[in-house]
């Protein structure tokens, strides 16, 4: 620990002198020295940070520093785009991996917390996409720009952040990054592409997009969608004001379809920004199934979550609808009604 200290406050002194330092050496290429040193002390902070049992608090500190190295590179060499890279790929393996699924529990960084969208780091997220928008405007044929869904590929990451971030410009970046996903695919035909076309869809729904969305999931299904896709188009019709078509989808999934796309929402795997927005999701299928009185309360806790006020209009109209329907339904009696007397 003691060692950790010392390489934090000798860290804090270092960046303010490093370019005396490089000018006072007389090198031909100071700038060269200051880029090459900082990106040194970024890799090595970044290392330290990732060190098993470290606290909370150190993790945030060195990860900190390493992203301070990486920027005085990045001034150093304003015209590289590897400092961009490592900025946004630092910030992402600390806050954000665990979110992937592809690390495991006993490896996972201690200031990410995965599965919760109350949780959202605004902050770092809005980092790690202004740093990979730099990286790209400097080296957009970078391979790690590519179409493969893996360790390197930051296209997709970084379209998950922009999801998040919920806001109209960083959508509409979302899905120009699905888009730059698909038309960059090697196979067209290629079934893990189906994330892909299903995120997208999601992001044109959330834009408004409705017709490109109810297409977009099509082609999603086609490539072997998932419950929540399926659920995700029934939806985007219901918006479009095809409720009919929307329930059919709903119910030939059946009832056990329906249980299993609320267990992978409760576990976090299935997940909907802003909070709120699965209750349509709920609410839509419960009125598909009849659970009337189920759906309505999800369509309230739809309206009060203040989620997508645009669609907003649409969970009126059915919490309307399904009052009317309750008003001209005769309840069938219970079994033991008759055991009373009833």
């Amino acid at each position: 620990m003691k060692r950790a200290l010392l390489v934090l406050l000798v860290a804090g002194s270092a960046h303010a002198n490093v370019w005396q330092h490089a000018i006072d050496k007389g090198s031909p290429d100071p700038a060269q020295d200051i880029y090459d040193s900082e990106m040194k002390s970024g890799d090595e902070l970044a290392m330290q940070a990732n060190a098993k049992g470290a606290s909370p608090k150190n993790v945030r500190h060195l990860v900190d520093l390493a992203v301070t190295s990486y920027r005085n590179a990045a001034t150093a060499k304003p015209k590289e785009a590897e400092p961009w890279y490592r900025i946004g790929r630092t910030l992402y393996s600390f806050y954000f991996e665990c979110e992937d699924g592809i690390v495991s529990m006993a490896n996972q960084s201690p200031v990410c917390f995965p599965h919760d969208v109350r949780l959202f780091d605004r902050k770092h997220a809005l980092e790690v996409v202004d740093a990979w928008d730099k990286f790209e405007a400097r080296a957009p044929l970078d391979p790690r720009l590519s179409v493969h869904l893996g360790e390197t590929d930051i296209l997709f990451k970084r379209a998950i952040l922009e999801t998040k971030l919920v806001d109209k410009q960083n959508l509409e970046a979302a899905a120009h990054d699905y888009e730059k996903v698909l038309s960059r695919s090697d196979t067209g035909n290629d079934s893990s592409d189906e994330t892909v076309w299903s995120n997208l869809a999601e992001t044109y729904m959330m834009l408004g997009r409705l017709e490109d969305a109810i297409d977009t999931y099509h082609e999603a299904i086609r490539r072997g969608g998932s419950a929540s896709t399926i659920y995700g188009l029934a939806v985007a019709l219901d918006r479009d004001e095809h409720t009919a078509a929307a329930k059919d989808v709903i119910v030939s999934q059946g009832e056990g379809s329906l249980q299993m796309f609320h267990a992978s929402v409760i576990q976090g795997h299935t997940f909907f920004v802003p909070e709120g927005e699965q209750y349509y999701y709920f609410g839509l299928a419960a009125e598909a199934f009849d659970h009337d009185e189920e759906a309505i309360e999800y369509w309230q806790k739809y309206i009060q979550s203040g989620a997508h006020p645009e669609f907003q209009p649409r969970a009126k109209a059915h919490i309307a609808a399904l009052a009317a329907k309750g008003k001209h339904r005769t309840l069938p009696k219970a079994p033991w009604d008759e055991l009373l007397g009833q």
